[in-house]
This record gives C-alpha cells, structure tokens and sequence, in this order.
C-alpha cells in the first residue's frame, strides 16, 4: 500500500510539474500565443497586397483601402478607412518612405516622444511605439524597404496585423 502511495504521489508531482512548466513556457513565449490567436482572430479579415513595395498584411473586414497618395517628400501614404453611422474615419495609415534620411529622420522624431519595445513581424525585430501622440506607430525597416504603420482606430488591432505582416521580396 505503501509503495502505491508512493507511486501515485510521484505521478501526481510530475503531472503537476509538466503543468506548471507547460504555463511558465507560455508566458514566457507570449509572440507565439499571440500568434495563434491572431492567426484564428484574423481568417475572415481582407489582405491587402502591395507588390511593388513588397510586403503584405490582413486588416479588419469592416475597413477598406480609402486612398494612396503621395506628398511633397516622396512619402507614398496608403490609408484605410471605417464608416459608421454615415461618417467615415481613418483607421490606418501606411507610409513608405523613398530614403533611409527621410525615414531615420521620421523615426528620430518618433522615438523623442515615444517609448519603444521591440516586436517581431515576419521574424524579423522592428520598432513599435506605444504612446507615440497615443496613436500605436510601428517603424518597419527590411532591405530597402521602410514602412511607417500608425493605428488611429481605437480598435487595438495594430498588433494583430503586425501578426500577419509579410514580406513578399
């Protein structure tokens, strides 16, 4: 009897170890959760492509591409809206920047106001700041690819497109 007692409490610490090795590898492994949860999170989101540039990422369905246009600098804007009760909101804005000068400078005065963490998007470890005029701003440097993405929506996705962020060169 003894011996199955003792068995059986050999078992159970083992079990109970596996378990709480099974959480710690969880919570120390959060861009691998996110990421499944993203994946389920985001399937019936549109994906919007851009060839020429590159790269590309999943977006909310009730969003669409409102316009592309380019400014004085060179700076290529693509930005996405969101209608509500007959008004139309930006969502999302995308910058492609010409020139690594234009996009350091545009970063130098990101991170003078902002705090930075590092996040990963398409393996690879870019800049993301959080409180940048409280709008969520990721700075995306990958090749001669430069890629500014603010998140204006209030909707918390920025995350979860990053999740989805690819690069197609």
């Amino acid at each position: 009897m003894n011996s199955i007692l003792a068995i059986m409490s050999v078992v159970l610490l083992m079990g109970e170890a596996w378990i709480k090795e099974a959480t710690m590898q969880n919570l120390h492994d959060p861009q691998s959760q996110q990421q499944t949860n993203s994946a389920a999170e985001t399937s019936n989101w549109h994906t919007y492509t851009n060839i020429e540039f590159g790269f590309e990422f999943r977006y909310p369905d009730h969003w669409k591409e409102a316009n592309t246009r380019t400014d004085k600098a060179k700076v290529i804007w693509i930005n996405f809206s969101s209608s509500f009760e007959g008004s139309t909101r930006n969502v999302l804005y995308v910058k492609i920047f010409p020139d690594r000068r234009t996009f350091s400078l545009e970063e130098r005065l990101i991170a003078g106001n902002a705090t930075a963490r590092q996040v990963t998007v398409d393996k690879t470890t870019q800049n993301l700041y959080g409180d940048f005029l409280e709008l969520p701003t990721v700075m995306i440097s990958n090749n001669d690819l430069l890629v500014e993405i603010g998140d204006p929506s209030k909707e918390g996705c920025l995350n979860q497109i990053l999740a989805t962020f690819r690069f197609s060169k």
